[in-house]
């Protein structure tokens, strides 16, 4: 056997309630009395129950602490010794090995039987070797299985009606619901059957939902079923799409967001009734509320919706026309091709030889009539005077002598 201060597991009392009944006892105890007190929880319980012999009002200065079934100090009724400054455990010939024992010198007892009913002592020896003693009595009653809860689905429509049925194999036993682990609170529009096995809500609504059991109870010992959590969920009502302008030109960006007054829902968004299909230009908020779509075209253009849906509604939206316009074209620029090019410049170098074949003919027309010019020239220098002499006459006149003319004195 082992000292241990860990949780306890399967087949245990639930532990969170014994530590608050722990508490709350000992804050009582320490308020009334500091006297060393010990108490059975569940002090009654079902054959294979497990029960927390719980110690309030320690002693700080122990030095052992002995367990001892029946209510006299009897080594040969020791159940097990606690030697505290040693941290160490021995065993009594009552050991059954169903018994953990804590730090703080509290006692489980695991699986009890109705042969461990009776009364258990408890003796804390002092460094004084003083002792303190405190009692218990342990009650074991008929076994009470845990019961289970039936309901149809536990995720309903709002304003339904919805049944939970309490199922247990104990007889002789009574039933009572459990709302969020306080008693239910049976109001106008909750119905119990005869027996309280069924309940039953009608209609049922939001702040219906949370979790569920039901308690059975045989004499001293109850039990309570499972948690059933059941989930009211108001429908989702139609949402609306929001968007600048439903018209616009092409190469630019639309963004459309779903809103909707509803919460915990899914969105789903639709192109001319189907679903939209995901590109690199159509893409989608990580909610799925807002729809993007870049540079859109002219095959963007169309009815758009969104869909939002919870686990039992779902509604649309009503359409959104997109309309994309073309912008207009701009004028093209006439480019000449390097075709073209080339033909221009073959025509300006025809042209251009054409222009020297010109100038080099006129050139060579000139210098061909210049003889000739002179030629002429010269004859007209020579053709008399007289213009009515004929040649003839012109070749008798005699050349003028200037010596003639100054003569001799």
């Amino acid at each position: 056997m082992e000292l241990t201060s860990a949780p306890l597991h399967k087949g245990q009392v639930s532990w969170r309630g014994l530590l608050l009944t722990a508490l709350l006892l000992t804050f009582w105890n320490f308020a009334t009395t500091a006297e060393l007190t010990v108490e059975a929880v569940p002090p009654h319980a079902g054959e294979g129950d497990n029960v927390l012999f719980l110690v309030l009002n320690m002693p700080q200065s122990q030095k052992f602490i002995n367990w001892f079934r029946g209510d006299r100090l009897n080594m040969s009724n020791s159940i097990v010794r606690l030697i505290t400054h040693r941290s160490k455990i021995e065993r009594g010939p009552l050991y059954s090995n169903r018994e953990t024992v804590h730090t703080d010198g509290s006692l489980l007892f695991e699986n009890v039987t109705k042969k461990d009913a009776g009364v258990y002592l408890l003796v804390v020896t002092m460094e004084d070797f003083d002792e303190k003693k405190a009692t218990l009595q342990l009650y074991v009653h008929d076994p009470v299985t845990p019961p289970s809860i039936q309901v149809t689905n536990t995720t309903v429509k709002d304003l339904m009606s919805i049944s939970l049925t309490c199922l247990s194999n104990n007889t002789g036993i009574s039933i009572h619901w459990l709302f969020n682990t306080r008693r239910l609170r049976i109001t106008n529009k909750m119905m119990l059957s005869a027996n309280n096995s069924t309940l039953q809500i009608d209609p049922a609504r939001s702040e219906d939902s949370g979790d569920y059991q039901c308690e059975v109870t045989k004499g001293f010992v109850n039990k309570r079923s499972d948690r059933i959590t059941l989930n009211i969920i108001d429908p989702v009502t139609p949402p609306f799409i929001q968007v600048t302008n439903t018209t616009v030109k092409d190469m630019i960006s639309v963004f459309l967001t779903c809103l909707s007054n509803d919460t915990d829902i899914s969105i789903h968004w639709l192109f001319k009734g189907q679903s939209v299909e995901l590109t690199d230009r159509v893409r989608l908020s990580q909610n799925n509320s807002t729809l993007q779509i870049d540079s859109v075209r002219s095959e963007d253009s169309g009815d758009y919706q969104c869909k939002v849906s919870n686990q039992i509604s779902s509604k649309r939206s009503d359409p959104i026309q997109l309309d994309i316009k073309r912008k207009p074209p701009k004028p093209k620029e006439h480019r000449p091709s390097s075709r073209g090019i080339i033909g221009i410049v073959a025509q300006c170098l025809m042209g251009l030889i054409a222009v020297i074949f010109v100038l080099v003919f006129l050139w060579r027309s000139r210098r061909s009539r210049e003889p000739q010019i002179e030629n002429n020239v010269k004859q007209m220098d020579n053709e008399p005077t007289k213009i009515n002499e004929t040649p003839k006459e012109a070749s008798n006149v005699k050349p003028y002598n200037k010596e003639k003319k100054t003569g001799k004195k």
